[in-house]
């Protein structure tokens, strides 16, 4: 399929791992942001704002975690040319243009990689 689609199918995956990572440690945040929620001997009277940011940070990391999944899921499905994934990561694609600077770099490549003529061809199903 060349190079580029090899290349992207790495930065897909290298997308997922460093979005696993970031919901791994917005996780650790949650936790200890709950942890002085509840306990009143380390910060009194800050219940109420660590309670809120737990729950923000818990919140932030499940998106995190359920972003990584899903660009995992497109990497390995572009490996193994299935049609579903390359519109899964066309769709990803689109919104990781929001993301600057790195999510936009991978969603241009995405775009460039996959709307390619040859790499088209190679998904009709």
């Amino acid at each position: 399929m060349g190079p580029h689609f090899r290349l992207l199918v790495r930065f897909v995956q290298g997308w997922a791992a460093i979005n696993f990572i970031i919901g791994l440690a917005l996780m650790a945040f949650a936790v200890a942001a709950a942890i002085l929620a509840v306990d009143r001997d380390i910060a009194p009277g800050t219940e109420v704002a660590a309670g809120v940011t737990a729950a923000t940070f818990f919140v932030v990391a499940l998106a995190a975690l359920a972003w990584a999944a899903a660009h995992w899921q497109a990497a390995r499905g572009l490996a193994r040319a299935r049609p579903w994934a390359r519109n899964l990561a066309l769709i990803l694609a689109a919104f990781n243009l929001l993301l600057l600077p790195l999510g936009t770099a991978l969603g241009v490549y995405t775009l460039w990689v996959l709307l390619h003529e040859g790499v088209r061809e190679q998904f009709v199903s």
